[in-house]
């Protein structure tokens, strides 16, 4: 006789749902029927919440137009849906990668609520209780750092865009997270960046340098102060960036490291992408000028 699938067995549905995107579980699943919905809000199925992979645009998202309709919700606020998705893991969380646009109210939030981060992406900008974009103060970037200490499991950290806190970050990490192996870095690698992980992270073992909707840039000589810095490197992952060439002096430089793949990695810089923002010269690289386009009042923070 064929089993219905709403009479599966709890933790069979559990052990199935862990495996979804965040969307699915969210839109999907949980409105089949009474069992599906049981199983979804188990904590084992939030345990990686990915938030990179879901459009917060009000204007523009298939997810928050349908997340309103399932709901029954008027206007979608990101920092409710946050709440939400970390109130249902808890500590079972191991990964979370946060929105581009994040309060400090909500890493907080976090830091309390999943104490057993493995993976960490922070968002591309911190704002503040007012949807401000200014630099933190003092005690507010003090607050910021400290919750690495609630994260002493941390292993991996992705780094979006244009985020000028990375050397403070890495300091805090280096100081709480004995674990910690790896980077992955998304989009721009700034020389200041590159400066500050070869400085801080001599030890790290993993670098994966990538695109997200625009292509990675790295130029050589951030790439070399890298290598030179971080000799205990062991996978190197480099994909779809402009900057540089991967040439005979580049490979003797990672001859030594495990596992070395590159893809799409190309001199020229796609100026269709980085227009204001790439001043080259044979020694430095400077970046100025983006105009960030944030848009922060529209994107349902509050």
């Amino acid at each position: 006789m064929d089993r219905k699938w709403d009479e599966l067995d709890m933790d069979c549905l559990i052990n199935i749902f862990e495996r979804l995107e965040l969307q699915e579980l969210i839109l999907g699943v949980a409105f089949v029927c009474k069992s599906w919905h049981r199983a979804s809000v188990s904590p084992q199925c939030w345990k990686t919440l990915n938030m990179d992979k879901l459009n917060f645009a009000p204007s523009s998202s298939p997810f928050v137009t349908t997340f309103c309709h399932q709901y029954a919700i008027h206007n979608f606020s990101v920092s409710g849906f946050l709440t939400l998705a970390l109130s249902r893991g808890g500590p079972a969380v191991v990964e979370l990668i946060l929105p581009a646009i994040c309060t400090l109210e909500k890493l907080i939030y976090a830091s309390n609520m999943c104490p057993c981060l493995r993976v960490l992406g922070l968002p591309m900008h911190i704002v503040k209780h007012n949807n401000s974009i200014d630099l933190f103060s003092d005690e507010e970037m003090t607050q910021f750092l400290g919750l690495f200490n609630k994260w002493k499991d941390l292993e991996y950290l992705h780094l979006r865009e244009y985020q000028s806190y990375t050397r403070e970050v890495l300091l805090a990490i280096k100081l709480h997270c004995k674990n910690f192996v790896g980077i992955k870095k998304i989009g721009l690698m700034g020389d200041d960046e590159a400066s500050a992980i070869a400085a801080v992270l001599p030890g790290l073992k993993q670098l994966t340098v990538t695109s997200s909707a625009t292509p990675a840039l790295m130029i050589r000589e951030s790439l070399k102060e890298i290598l030179e810095g971080c000799r205990e490197l062991e996978v190197l992952v480099i994909n779809d960036c402009c900057g540089f060439e991967v040439d005979e002096e580049i490979l003797k430089m990672t001859s030594h490291i495990r596992s070395f793949l590159y893809k799409d990695v190309r001199p020229n810089v796609d100026e269709d992408y980085y227009p204001l923002a790439i001043i080259f010269n044979p020694d430095t690289w400077k970046h100025s000028g983006i105009d960030l386009g944030l848009g922060i009042d529209h994107l349902g923070l509050n």
